[in-house]
């Protein structure tokens, strides 16, 4: 009984297996007949033969306007801002004063030391001059050695105060300077950092500078591009806001990638027109370079919505096809993707 179980089980699989088989291959579908397309069913109108042509390719790089000479003026001393005498977009020329801070502080500090100053030099020449004179007495036999000794002591001790006290003063002099900050650099003020009252510190920021006359254009360019390049080459470039064409010539390109990006910083110097400011928007033209790309006629094209088509004749017959597009190049149009060279459109 069990023997019979296992035949009959085998032949269900095995009938099972012919069957899927048999499903696969198509022997249960009804055969069609090869297509023949009458005459009247080909595209008999004008064609279009696909070909590459040779075109002049130039890429653009994305880049912005930045100032070559820039700096952020600080304060350096412990001190309240009195007043401010610029406020962002006012130029500035070079030492001009820009802030003040109180100084009434340092203003006491300098008479005090001043007047330790003075008291100890009188104390001074009297030691000095008592001194003197022991010194003849002992001569003399007139004075023990130790007189001598106490009012040089006295003098070293006063001429070291001295010195002391002549640096304190130059410091607290340097520090009242201080008080008035200036502009390092002839410019236009970017922006306000700290208002009248408010307390700072050593190297805490006053004030933004950049000079306009020091403005160039900067832009990242990848490492495929940038081995073309060289310093002193000149590119076009393009003030999008200002709609101006400028020749630059570039003046530096930074010989390590950014880490993130993996590009390479380039910087180029331009003849800068009226209205021009840092941190505009530009566009670098790189060298152009002779390429072969599929270029169709732009009346071919058929257009639904976003979407780009063409009618594509193959083995007579005439259909539709979608495709990618690029640049226009006069009558013509780039076909970036769904079109090679050697196929066949219907006009």
């Amino acid at each position: 009984m069990l023997r019979v179980r296992k035949k009959l089980v085998a032949t269900v699989a095995l009938c099972t297996l012919v069957l899927t088989l048999a499903i696969f291959t198509g022997a249960f579908e009804t055969k069609l007949s090869p297509i023949n397309l009458s005459p009247s069913q080909l595209h008999k109108g004008e064609r279009y033969l696909v070909t590459v042509q040779a075109i002049e390719l130039q890429d653009t790089i994305s880049a912005s306007v930045s100032a070559q000479e820039n700096t952020r003026v600080a304060s350096r001393i412990l001190a309240q801002i009195e007043s401010i005498e610029v406020r962002a977009g006012q130029a500035v020329k070079q030492g001009q004063i820009i802030a003040t801070l109180a100084d009434e502080q340092l203003q006491t500090t300098v008479k005090q030391v001043s007047a330790q100053s003075e008291a100890n030099d009188v104390q001074l020449a009297q030691a000095q001059k008592q001194l003197n004179r022991v010194n003849a007495l002992l001569d003399r036999g007139l004075v023990a050695r130790d007189q001598v000794d106490k009012w040089q002591s006295s003098v070293d001790e006063l001429s070291a105060r001295r010195t002391a006290l002549i640096e304190q003063l130059k410091g607290a002099k340097v520090a009242l300077g201080y008080t008035q900050i200036v502009a390092p650099i002839s410019g236009v003020v970017v922006e306000r950092l700290v208002e009248p009252g408010d307390m700072v510190t050593p190297g805490m920021a006053v004030l933004d500078l950049f000079n306009p006359a020091s403005l160039q254009i900067s832009a990242s360019v990848g490492a495929s591009l940038v081995s073309k390049l060289q310093v002193g080459a000149e590119l076009a470039v393009k003030i999008g806001a200002l709609e101006r064409m400028l020749q630059g010539q570039i003046s530096e390109i930074v010989p390590v990638a950014d880490n993130l990006a993996r590009q390479f910083l380039i910087k180029l110097d331009v003849v800068t027109p009226a209205g021009i400011k840092p941190g505009m928007y530009a566009e670098v033209y790189l060298p152009s370079q002779t390429v072969n790309r599929v270029l169709i006629p732009s009346k071919l094209v058929k257009r639904a919505g976003q979407l780009t088509m063409v009618d594509v004749i193959e083995n007579g017959v005439r259909s539709r096809r979608l495709i990618r597009l690029g640049s226009r190049y006069g009558d013509s149009v780039m076909v970036i993707s769904g079109l090679s060279a050697g196929e066949v459109l219907a006009i």
